[in-house]
């Protein structure tokens, strides 16, 4: 069979991959020009999805898109500079139009009933269109800065249509929209995790747990305060002597610096000091370096925040010392938090997977929780572990890991209020909750 073929048939937004090729205009025929464009743009845009669906997006090639839509080189040069430039139009072409049409962009404000309809609506398209979310939602961190913040634009779309839906809810109104977008960060976590472990499908018999999981949040009664004064300084455990460690500080620092994706071998050495030969006496390549960096880092980081947990006298003061102790952590070391909360998922799914087996473990300090209420929804401590690290991912972008710290008290009442109530929740993470 001639030119490239994904393993699988790939159902696309413009329609499933196999047919690309079918459905090339015939020479001859005198069409307009956009509609000849339009054409091609929409074959490249499935041939990409396609693709990426079987071979990253890392992998992927512009000769791939080739062979499998049927475009020429020279029309694709014609559309698009790079392969990123024609990720970044489908991006375009399918992501803001499509998720701005099911939330109601620029329409009336939603009531709750309207709300649960177009999640519901969401969730079914991520289930139908898994190959597309999965490159949108998964991949889309391998294809560098321009595509990321494209796919944050959305979120901050839906975080929109959340806080408005919330302004129609009493008792809900005012929700600050630090909280918000906490809670569409935990959304997103287990939506992504679903994604990059092809098991979409369970997304469907997670909506009534999501949505109950967001019904369970009231505003805080009072302001949440910030922590007085700077970071507490985190005593690490560095040795210039360690050659491993050695490597794995290197890496975290080109990471931070350059990006997983461009970061090299020889980068990793000359910022270490060392040898290509010592790296490779300690790793086979850079995605081992990667895996034990980010094992590293977290070792380092529940070192810390685990001793802070087992030494409150009661739960929710537990939760709020190990999260004080975790974001001082994060603040003292800047290049682990942004190798582990940022960098992390354009270093595939191994990665993403070891860094998940710490979520696991800091989801395992919510029990319990559960024990003072059961009936709060089973997928809530999934939930806040993801809205925990969008805290982290958003401080990161926004202002750098240095003033990490000051996320403390969001974190204490996202994960507190469902199970001991708003008031209770406010006061502790402020510091004004008394021990039992």
């Amino acid at each position: 069979m001639a030119g490239y073929r994904p393993v699988e048939m790939v159902r696309t937004p413009w329609g499933d991959a196999g047919t690309l090729r079918e459905r090339r205009l015939q020479p001859g025929q005198r069409l307009p020009a956009e509609e000849v464009a339009r054409n091609q743009r929409e074959r490249l845009f499935a041939a990409l999805v396609a693709v990426v669906a079987e071979k990253g997006y890392n992998g992927t090639r512009v000769e791939d898109l080739l062979e499998l839509s049927g475009v020429s080189r020279s029309a694709f040069y014609a559309h698009f500079s790079d392969k990123e430039e024609c990720l970044l139009a489908a991006l375009g072409a399918f992501v803001g139009p499509t998720v701005g049409g099911i939330f109601g962009e620029g329409g009336p404000p939603p009531d709750e009933v309207r709300a649960r309809q177009a999640f519901d609506a969401f969730i079914q398209l991520i289930v139908e269109q898994a190959s597309a979310a999965r490159m949108c939602l998964v991949e889309i961190y391998a294809a560098g800065p321009r595509a990321i913040e494209e796919i944050d634009r959305t979120t901050d779309g839906v975080q929109a249509f959340l806080s408005a839906t919330l302004d129609q809810v009493p008792g809900r109104e005012e929700m600050p929209p630090e909280i918000v977008r906490a809670l569409v960060g935990g959304i997103r976590k287990v939506i992504h995790s679903r994604l990059y472990r092809h098991e979409e499908e369970e997304l469907l018999e997670l909506v009534p747990q999501m949505w109950d999981w967001l019904a369970t949040y009231p505003p805080p009664p009072e302001p949440l305060r910030r922590p007085r004064g700077g970071a507490a300084q985190h005593g690490g455990s560095s040795n210039g002597y360690d050659p491993v460690e050695r490597i794995l500080r290197a890496l975290a620092s080109v990471v931070a610096e350059k990006g997983y994706p461009a970061m090299t071998i020889g980068d990793i050495a000359a910022r270490a000091s060392i040898s290509l030969s010592t790296f490779y006496a300690n790793f086979t390549d850079k995605e081992e370096a990667m895996l034990a960096a980010v094992d590293s880092g977290s070792a380092q980081m529940l070192a810390t925040t685990l001793p802070a947990f087992r030494r409150a006298t009661d739960w929710p003061h537990a939760v709020r010392g190990a999260f004080g102790a975790m974001f001082a952590f994060c603040a003292a070391e800047p290049e682990y938090t942004t190798l582990g909360a940022v960098d992390v998922y354009a270093a595939g799914r191994r990665a993403l997977e070891q860094r998940d087996q710490v979520m696991t473990t800091m989801e395992a300090l919510l029990v319990p929780g559960f024990e003072l209420k059961p009936d709060v929804s089973p997928i809530a401590a999934e939930a806040i572990g993801g809205a925990i690290y969008s805290m982290i991912y958003d401080q990161v972008k926004r202002g750098g890991a240095e003033g990490m710290h000051e996320v403390a008290p969001l974190a204490a009442y996202v994960t507190l209020a469902p199970f001991i109530g708003a008031e209770e929740a406010c006061a502790v993470a402020n510091g004004d909750g008394r021990s039992r």
